[in-house]
């Protein structure tokens, strides 16, 4: 009896050993596989940033706007509407930063604007996105104010040189 007692203890500690290296090695997977997505993402929007020439001026298309292309306009107004609705007194800056920076993914997956026009935008995007990740590091709410508040003229810069 105490053979048959110690035997399915014994089989019972190892079935439940079992499915606990099971359930640990899928984490594991799944983990590493969540890295690796957010890692071929973060190269694929570094390589799209990386798609410009250097040292391009922040300028006027010959005195006129540059024409901004349909799939990244929505972008673009949707970072607008979140840093407008954000309040300083209250406004949760974490959460903000968090947003923008999604939307901020969907803009660059979104590009699609070649030559000239494509690299003065990288120089109005470059700067832009430095204040989203000082926002995301923001320690507290008057950093996170000032941030804002570059992010909004920031806003405005991009209406002054593109439509």
């Amino acid at each position: 009896m105490k053979k048959i007692i110690l035997s399915s203890i014994l089989g019972l500690a190892i079935i439940v050993s079992c499915e606990k290296k099971q359930d640990e090695q899928a984490e594991n997977n799944k983990t590493t596989t969540e890295q690796k997505v957010s890692d071929d993402h973060a190269t694929d929007n570094h390589e799209k940033l990386d798609e410009h020439k250097e040292g391009v001026k922040l300028e006027l298309n010959n005195g006129a706007k540059w024409t901004m292309n349909a799939e990244m306009k929505p972008f673009i107004n949707e970072m607008e509407i979140q840093i407008n609705a954000y309040k300083p007194e209250n406004g949760d800056y974490k959460m903000l930063a968090t947003n923008l920076s999604a939307t901020n993914d969907n803009l660059l997956k979104s590009c699609t604007i070649k030559g000239t026009p494509h690299d003065v935008l990288h120089s109005w995007l470059m700067p832009h996105m430095e204040e989203i990740d000082k926002l995301k590091k923001a320690t507290d709410r008057e950093e996170a104010n000032h941030i804002v508040k570059e992010l909004k003229e920031s806003m405005e810069k991009y209406h002054k040189y593109f439509d």
